[in-house]
């Protein structure tokens, strides 16, 4: 990788192993601070000394490398929202009624039956205040006027409710999620319960919220199919809320529900026009300066028509970054570049390490701009529209060679058609990028004529039964593929070593491929040997009892009434997360060994006077009628379990009962499945 600064990658390395580190260590701010001075310290000494020395050593890169682990694990306790006195959760309790003063500041795809925004608390019970919620509003068909947009201000009497954690293992933590995003409670509205106001000073969201729904209403007029016009939404205003369960399947299935999400691919497309449109200005240095100046308000421009979503400000920051490096003429400007941004990035928001599209988008950029040269460099085609698909075909396959182990842990599917998909959707995506903007633009001065609309509908509409029809190929379509994060890294690996061994082939590079060749199997062989333990869970399901147990052959068994009470879900779940060799469905039965513990199952019969046994634990289901202190005087040492089959009367009444007797006690609708070892 000759060109790009090896320095900034460490300095980048350093800040990465601090940020992810710095759950594991929990260390105090005034720890961390303390560590960086003397990291700090050090690395001033050590390179002092080698300057007047005139040499080098490798203790400078450590001491450097110490300093930005430091700086990451700074980073993330000042970050933390938790840490502002003003939190609400700093100046009130879940459950509690309280007065609240919300502002609106992003929409989310509405449920069936309730609109979800984020929210940020301004006050609570007059008192200034701060973090993030998610709201939930029901639905009022015959007042549309309570439809809420970005900056409403909202006045409400409520109470702040925790986001319910997984009912099932496995299963995506919605809970984790939002609290990666700052967002720690959640307030159920209906229409009636709350006062909107509108805001005296709109923020750039809110008037980007506002330009696009101008926009919308605008295009009203001409009959867009209600497909074409969410995929349009969706590319050129980067508003996915309209989109249909169904659409969003297809284009998952197909692999390119990527170019639904407004991101890197879409702003790069973006600036690859620019260039295109501007390359009449030449290659003289003030033409290259004006260049870059418009290709970087373009490209911020479109990040606000957006709405300077995450993604999109990513991707605005990236691609500047990018341009700033042509610019300067550096080999390697853009790998270069690409790091230098992703470091900014990080360091003022260390939490987006975590975010998938984060993840996926610099993945794909970095392996780009990496592979694709050496790619191209192997045939150059002189027509010049088979070298047009061709380099399609060939920043086709480096992009999936840069998200494949990350696509493989998150989503647990390959989609065998990616390939024949992209060569139609790429081109159709530049087509419809340059047509939508052009639509808006004369749908704003009012020049829009009505076949330019149908035109636009009709590429969509073809577009969307192209997709369908690459999603109905269902052979193609690897599901359930289990993939850990240590095969994450070790393929990273591999893939990074054979590009290494593709420049110039040594013994050094040749070793380094093998080695990481012959870890694959090894992490697989471990792994298989890891999982080869007995497991057992209690699942939370509304009403309904199920329990799993994985025995040491690897075989999933789930206990409960009816085998239709089992969702889909839960199967799936455990077959992307875990080596099974075969699913089994069984009754119900009162009592089950699990190692060396025994859990008995109390229903609706009340029945646990059983001679000569002595539980572990108790699962409480179907809201039995008995005395609970009776029963826990008869079983000391159990822990209990109250499951989602129970009235949740019940199992609060239970759980306050449990904590005067000091008892052990998980209440699966607050704490979600429960795991015995």
């Amino acid at each position: 990788m000759k060109g790009i600064n090896s320095t900034l990658i460490l300095l980048l390395i350093g800040l990465l192993s601090g940020i992810l580190l710095a759950p594991a260590f929990n260390l105090s701010l005034i720890t961390s601070l303390i560590s960086f001075g003397v990291a700090l310290v050090l690395f001033s000494t050590n390179h002092f000394i080698l300057k007047r020395n005139f040499t080098k050593n490798y203790i400078s890169s450590i001491l450097a490398f110490s300093v930005f682990v430091c700086i990451g694990l700074i980073e993330v306790d000042l970050t933390n929202p938790l840490r502002n006195t003003k939190h609400y959760l700093k100046q009130t309790a879940y459950n509690t009624e309280t007065l609240l003063k919300l502002k609106v500041l992003e929409i989310l795809k509405p449920g069936f039956y309730d609109g979800n925004v984020i929210a940020g608390v301004d006050e609570i019970n007059k008192k200034n205040s701060s973090g993030k919620i998610i709201l939930n509003v029901l639905k009022d068909s015959l007042n549309p006027g309570t439809a809420l947009q970005v900056d409403d201000v909202l006045y409400t009497k409520t109470q702040l409710l925790e986001i319910n954690p997984p009912s099932a293992p496995y299963q995506f933590n919605y809970k984790e999620y939002l609290e990666s995003q700052g967002v720690y409670a959640q307030v159920n509205l209906k229409p009636f319960e709350f006062l909107k106001t509108k805001p005296i000073k709109h923020s750039a969201k809110g008037l980007a919220s506002l330009l696009r729904n101008q926009i919308n209403k605008r295009l009203e007029p001409y009959d867009f199919s209600t497909n074409s016009k969410a995929i349009f939404n969706a590319l050129l205003l980067g508003q996915r809320q309209d989109l249909s369960n169904e659409l969003k399947a297809d284009y998952i299935h197909a692999g390119v529900i990527h170019i639904l999400a407004v991101s890197g691919l879409h702003v790069g497309i973006l600036m690859l026009i620019l260039q295109f449109v501007l390359s009449p200005l030449g290659n003289y240095r003030s033409s290259r300066i004006i260049r870059t100046a418009v290709i970087i308000v373009g490209i911020w421009c479109f990040a606000f028509i957006t709405g300077f979503s995450p993604s999109v400000l990513r991707a605005a920051t990236m691609f500047t970054f990018i341009q700033l490096g042509l610019l300067l003429n550096q080999r390697q400007a853009g790998l270069n570049a690409l790091i230098t941004s992703a470091f900014i990035l990080l360091l003022i928001q260390p939490q987006l390490i975590y975010e998938v599209g984060f993840q996926l988008s610099y993945a794909a950029v970095f392996f780009i701009m990496w592979l694709y040269p050496k790619f191209n460099a192997l045939w150059e085609p002189k027509n010049k529209i088979v070298k047009y698909y061709w380099q399609l075909i060939l920043v086709s396959i480096a992009a999936q060679l840069g998200v494949l182990p990350l696509s493989l842990y998150y989503f647990h599917q390959f989609p065998g058609m990616f390939l024949v998909a992209n060569l139609v959707v790429l081109p159709a995506i530049g087509f419809l990028l340059i047509y939508g903007l052009l639509i808006i633009l004369l749908s704003a001065l009012n020049l829009l004529p009505q076949f330019l609309a149908t035109g636009l509908d009709i590429v969509i509409t073809w577009l969307n039964r192209f997709i369908s029809f690459i999603a109905e190929i269902d052979f193609l379509l690897l599901k359930n593929i289990y993939f850990s994060a240590v095969l994450v890294v070790l393929t990273y690996l591999v893939i990074t070593s054979a590009g290494i061994l593709f420049d110039k082939v040594t013994f050094k590079r040749t070793t380094l491929f093998l080695s990481t060749m012959i870890a694959l199997p090894v992490a697989l062989i471990a792994t298989n040997y890891i999982q080869a333990k007995s497991e057992f869970y209690v699942n939370h399901r509304y009403q309904k009892t199920i329990f799993t147990q994985k025995t040491p052959t690897r075989t999933l068994v789930f206990y409960s009434a009816e085998a239709e009470d089992i969702p889909p879900g839960f199967i799936e779940n455990f077959k992307e997360n875990q080596l099974i060799t075969e699913v089994k469905n069984d009754s119900l039965s009162y009592i089950f060994t699990h190692s060396k513990n025994t859990i008995l199952r109390i229903d609706s019969l009340a029945i646990y006077n059983i001679e000569g046994l002595n539980p572990d634990y108790i699962v409480l289901t179907q809201s039995p009628k008995l005395n609970l202190n009776r029963l826990l005087s008869r079983y000391p040492n159990a822990k209990i379990i109250a499951d989602g089959s129970n009235y949740k009367s019940s199992v609060d009444r239970w759980k306050l009962t449990c904590e005067q007797q000091k008892t052990p006690f998980h209440n699966t609708y607050e704490k979600g499945f429960y795991k015995i070892e």
